[in-house]
């Protein structure tokens, strides 16, 4: 298992589509100014002029839906299948999904002392993947046993997959327009790192009734990629612009009557796949010949590999990257002097793809500490629960969270082979975990009139100018 089963089912697992979005609405971390355009990261009178990540703000998120949760936990942390949860025949489907959304380095100004505009930097690594893979190709690669003589199968191995990964560059900017309404928006440079687009649609296993030990495999579909399979070029993780592109993301924030309603456009945009980038359009039959346990994933994937990689087609080809549109309303009711709860409903939906996500964040806030309790409703009508800390004052932010907190416990201890962990039916196994740095540095940004600055009330940004002159 290196390439094929490792490169096109595991992949979407090891590095990549929906990351941690929801537990972060309306906390003002740097990391948040970022991800939500029209979030404030500065708090004037007490924040400090300059934003900055000391480490790498990341998240990581996966889940796996289906029949084949047991398999593959079995496979990889207790080194042996187990195909009985499987059912040969019937074409049922596993959802796989992940993704990974890391800032290297998050620079952030706030350039004018009323606390209209602010301007941000950033550098950012994002992979994002999903698979609809059978039970029939994820049995296939433990042997054609399961597999009846004198039975054709057709269409039981029609698989999807999609990857992508990319490096991010952009510039953000925010400003409140009023008192109460505020716009943002982050453009982007983007260079392709990796790109991977499988769809099967036509497939058909026969065991042969002469050969035990073998059967035909006979798929078609196209696949598109930028590398070969199992031979990444490790060049293609700088970020060289071989495969460049650009995105955009807008967002806007109205805060009526103690409500903070904001909505986003996030990652509208495209990448340009050059380098190896090649389209297959296949539609072969290989055979399948199983000699010994040990050789038959490798027996399994040079031939589905070598049906992929049939009639290859060089060139250049043009993807819209995933992007999303979010809307969220919150709102905050003090319990005391030190105490807040702030609860903010978010519904989040694919804007080139099917799939809606929606959460209930429960923010508590005790002084410069404050837990947030999540409930979320993911794309695939599974339901997790996440949970978040964090400590924040006007100049540092440091917070842990997940939004899959018991499956991630229980990858976490299926992970140290522990069997009955890897056993435990579930409607879907997973993990998220999430972290973040920052803090703020230079002077302090101060509104009103002393012996260093001095504000008359009057300075806005050039969309509050704007939108003056327009209502005036």
């Amino acid at each position: 298992m290196k390439k094929f089963f490792a490169g096109v089912l595991m992949l979407l697992i090891s590095v990549s589509c929906y990351a941690q979005r929801f537990a972060h609405f309306n906390t003002g971390t740097l990391y948040d100014s970022f991800e939500n355009p029209s979030q404030a990261a500065f708090i004037p009178d007490s924040s400090r002029q300059f934003a900055f990540n000391l480490l790498p703000n990341f998240n990581a998120n996966l889940y796996l839906k289906g029949n084949a949760q047991y398999t593959l936990k079995s496979r990889f942390f207790l080194g042996k299948y187990d195909n009985s949860a499987f059912t040969i025949g019937e074409g049922k489907f596993n959802d796989v999904t992940a993704n990974v959304n890391a800032y290297i380095g998050m620079l952030r100004m706030f350039t004018s002392m009323s606390g209209k505009t602010e301007v941000g930097l950033s550098y950012q690594i994002k992979g994002n993947g999903r698979g609809h893979v059978t039970d029939e190709t994820i049995a296939l690669f433990n042997g054609i046993d399961k597999f009846n003589t004198n039975q054709p199968y057709f269409d039981l191995f029609n698989n999807r997959a999609f990857y992508e990964a990319f490096h991010q560059f952009s510039i953000n900017y925010r400003e409140k327009v009023t008192h109460n309404f505020a716009v943002g928006a982050k453009l982007s440079l983007l260079s392709g790192i990796g790109y991977n687009n499988l769809n099967v649609t036509e497939s058909e296993l026969n065991r042969n009734q002469a050969d035990q030990n073998a059967a035909t495999l006979r798929l078609r579909g196209t696949f598109q990629s930028t590398y070969v399979l199992g031979q990444f070029p490790r060049r293609d993780l700088l970020p060289f612009f071989r495969s460049p592109g650009a995105a955009i993301s807008l967002g806007a924030t109205y805060a009526p009557k103690g409500y903070i309603i904001q909505a986003n456009l996030k990652d509208l945009g495209a990448i340009r796949w050059r380098g190896e980038a090649t389209t297959y359009r296949f539609n072969q039959t290989r055979t399948i010949r199983t000699t010994t346990p040990a050789q038959t994933e490798q027996d399994v994937e040079d031939a589905i590999t070598g049906i992929f990689e049939s009639n290859p087609r060089r060139g250049s080809f043009t993807k819209a990257i995933v992007g999303r549109a979010d809307l969220s309303v919150g709102k905050k009711f003090m319990l005391d002097e030190t105490i807040s709860y702030f609860p903010t409903a978010i519904i989040s939906k694919l804007i080139n793809g099917s799939g809606t996500a929606a959460a209930l964040v429960n923010q508590v806030n005790f002084s410069n500490f404050s837990t947030s309790l999540s409930g979320i409703y993911n794309e695939d009508r599974l339901f997790d629960l996440g949970l978040q800390f964090m400590y924040k004052t006007p100049n540092v932010d440091i917070f842990i969270g997940s939004e899959q907190l018991t499956r991630s416990f229980n990858l976490y201890s299926a992970s140290r082979e522990n069997e009955s962990a890897v056993t435990k039916p579930m409607s879907h196994s997973g993990a998220n975990i999430y972290f973040g740095f920052s803090f703020k540095f230079g002077k302090l940004l101060e509104r009103w009139k002393n012996d260093s600055y001095y504000y008359d009330g009057s300075e806005q940004g050039p969309l509050g100018r704007t939108w003056k002159r327009w209502n005036n």
